[in-house]
C-alpha cells in the first residue's frame, strides 16, 4: 500500500489536473449551451434548469476543489472528507450533462465521460489516503 505523502501528492496532482480540465470543461458547455439555445428552439424552463444546473455545478466544484487542496495539504481530515463528500453531486450533475438534459451533443458525451473518470480516480485515491491516515499511529509526545 501507498504511503500516506504519495497519496497526498497524486491527489494534490489530480486536484490541479481537474482545476484545469474543470475550466475548459465549464467554459465549453457554457458555450454548447448558448449555441444548442438559438440553433434548437428550447423551452425556456429547459434553457433555465440547464444553466441553474451548471452554476451548482460550477460552485460545488469551486467548492470541492478549495476543500479538498485545503484539506490535503493542511493534512486535516474535516475539510479533506467534506470534499470528498462533495464529489457525488459533482458526479450527479455531470451524469444530468450526459444523460438527462435536452439534447447532447458527442462533445458534451465526450467531455462529460473525461470528467466522470477525473471524479472516480479522485475519489479512489481520496479513500485510499483517507484509510491511510486514519490507520496509521498516532504522533507521539
Amino acid at each position: 500500500m501507498p504511503s500516506a505523502s504519495q497519496l497526498s501528492l497524486i491527489y494534490q496532482v489530480l486536484l490541479y489536473l481537474n482545476g484545469f480540465y474543470f475550466s475548459m470543461f465549464a467554459i465549453c458547455e457554457f458555450c454548447i449551451k448558448i449555441v444548442k439555445t438559438y440553433s434548437f428552439q428550447a423551452s425556456f424552463t429547459n434553457v433555465t434548469t440547464e444553466f441553474a444546473v451548471l452554476f451548482l455545478f460550477v460552485s460545488t466544484e469551486v467548492i470541492r476543489n478549495l476543500l479538498g487542496k485545503r484539506g490535503n495539504l493542511l493534512d486535516h481530515g474535516l475539510p479533506f472528507l467534506f470534499g470528498l463528500f462533495l464529489i457525488v453531486p459533482s458526479i450527479l450533475s455531470t451524469l444530468y450533462f450526459l444523460f438527462w438534459q435536452d439534447r447532447t451533443l458527442r462533445l458534451e458525451q465526450i467531455l462529460c465521460i473525461i470528467q466522470l473518470i477525473f471524479f472516480t480516480v479522485e475519489a479512489s485515491v481520496g479513500m485510499l489516503f483517507l484509510c491511510v491516515v486514519w490507520k496509521r499511529p498516532p504522533p507521539e509526545g
